[in-house]
């Protein structure tokens, strides 16, 4: 269907998209060396002159455009969603995994060495098991302070999280000065349950109302409004995706528009993205990049073949583009985006997880 728009962002800055498509080529070709699709001899971190890089660095975090190459995705895919667990279970350790970040979170908060059975039972915290919510709290503290494990991802800002946690505890334990503790983000994701969050997510059909209803509460704004829909999106028994025509740009896809297009209007910046995603073609965004047939799909969660940008992906792309230009230049600000995750994951099944 022929696609019109409100703005001609035809009329864009032609040299950074050539960045911009460089970015995306060595990003997925770096994805598919570290999940075995591609055997290239090396892999270099260099511009699109051949010059070195940092910000394309081998482990310089970005999230992959392509949901089945994220490893947060796969892992929500591959594992939490096809848990023996309940569905509210499901959607909870879903949430924290990007309400804290840190790859290995789950193991982190429960203590377990084990991927694929290591999770928080949030039905425990719903109903109230005061004993339960200590022994996590205990662990966290056992596990980051002792073990030095992380639980807070470091390519992000984590402030309206943990303020809305403390606040919800604050209000639970009716502790008004009470300090902000980790162990609070999974107490405050228990109570989705029992709010209305925990059934319009599972019944909503568009990642537009369920972000609508995600951001109704205090601290999960744009970013994890949005971020969260598509996580949960993931999950084989929702109904929405994360290919509906909706995105909520964020600071670095908002940094990438304003230099594709300086004089578009902000309140138009989604459809940028749109537009983005709907002539990626045509533009030359997706030159040479090779959307590898090995990720097409995980384990069947998607009912469309993952072959092409799509819009979730679109506003991923730009926003990671967006930190990598403002990062690329500076080895120290690359080295604050290394991969956060935990050192003793060691289920086979997961190997790509770990790269």
């Amino acid at each position: 269907m022929k696609q019109t728009y409100s703005y001609d962002w035809w009329n864009f800055d032609k040299e950074v998209l050539k960045d911009f498509n460089w970015f995306l080529r060595k990003v997925n070709e770096r994805a598919c060396i570290q999940q075995g699709f591609i055997h290239p001899p090396s892999y270099e971190p260099v511009n699109r002159f051949g010059e070195s890089d940092p910000g394309l660095g081998w482990e310089v975090e970005y999230f992959h455009p392509t949901i089945t190459l994220d490893d947060r995705m796969r892992y929500i895919g591959q594992v939490i969603s096809q848990a023996d667990m309940s569905a509210f279970n499901i959607l909870g350790n879903t949430i924290i995994s990007h309400f804290y970040g840190a790859r290995g979170v789950h193991q982190t908060i429960t203590g377990s060495n084990n991927p694929n059975d290591c999770f928080v039972d949030f039905d425990r915290l719903a109903e109230g098991d005061f004993g339960y919510a200590r022994s996590i709290r205990e662990t966290i503290d056992f596990e980051t302070l002792v073990n030095k494990k992380p639980i807070w991802g470091t390519t992000e800002l984590h402030t309206s999280i943990q303020t809305s946690a403390r606040n919800f505890c604050r209000a639970k334990y009716d502790e008004p000065t009470r300090k902000f503790h980790a162990v609070d983000v999974v107490e405050w994701v228990a109570s989705f349950k029992k709010d209305g969050l925990y059934e319009h997510l599972y019944t909503t059909d568009h990642m537009k109302r369920a972000y609508d209803e995600l951001t109704k509460r205090p601290g999960i704004g744009e970013y994890y409004g949005f971020h969260c829909g598509a996580s949960t999106s993931v999950i084989p028994s929702t109904k929405y995706h994360h290919d509906q025509r909706f995105v909520a740009p964020g600071p670095g896809a908002r940094y990438t528009i304003a230099l594709l297009w300086p004089d578009a209007p902000k309140k138009l910046y989604a459809e940028s993205i749109y537009f983005l995603r709907e002539q990626s073609d045509n533009i030359g965004l997706v030159d040479g990049v090779d959307f590898h047939p090995n990720a097409y799909n995980i384990d069947n969660v998607f009912s469309e073949p993952q072959d092409s940008l799509k819009y979730y992906g679109t506003e991923v792309a730009a926003c990671q583009f967006g930190i990598y230009l403002q990062i690329r230049n500076d080895p120290k600000a690359c080295d604050r985006r290394r991969v956060s995750r935990i050192k003793t994951m060691t289920s086979s099944t997961l190997e790509d997880f770990l790269v």
